[in-house]
């Protein structure tokens, strides 16, 4: 059996070394202390979902990387329109909420 925590660990240890990110230099990125995150790469905590989304924006990587099978579409748009989400800023994020608010009222109202 696997244990989630060290695989989980490995795995981001793995993908920061393969992007040649030093430990400190992610810390820093994404407001963690170093120390924190080497107990998270060694198995020891898991890291909040918080600091998981800001890793993978940093790394560049996705939940198939963790062998976690996302769900296959069609549509490209959607998933480009996803990792365009996912690496944005805070005030990014809200003002493409908007847009889409603005865009489908447009739309409801043709």
């Amino acid at each position: 059996m696997i244990d989630d925590k060290k695989f989980i660990g490995k795995t981001i240890q793995s993908l920061r070394k393969k992007a040649d990110i030093k430990q400190s230099e992610l810390a820093e990125k994404i407001g963690i202390s170093e120390k924190h995150l080497s107990k998270i790469e060694t198995g020891r905590n898991f890291p909040s979902l918080n600091n998981f989304l800001r890793m993978a924006q940093v790394l560049n990587f996705s939940l198939s990387d963790f062998g976690i099978k996302e769900t296959a579409t069609e549509d490209k748009y959607k998933e480009l329109l996803l990792k365009l989400i996912y690496s944005s800023t805070e005030k990014e994020s809200k003002a493409y909420y908007e847009m889409v608010e603005t865009l489908n009222k447009i739309i409801k109202n043709c």
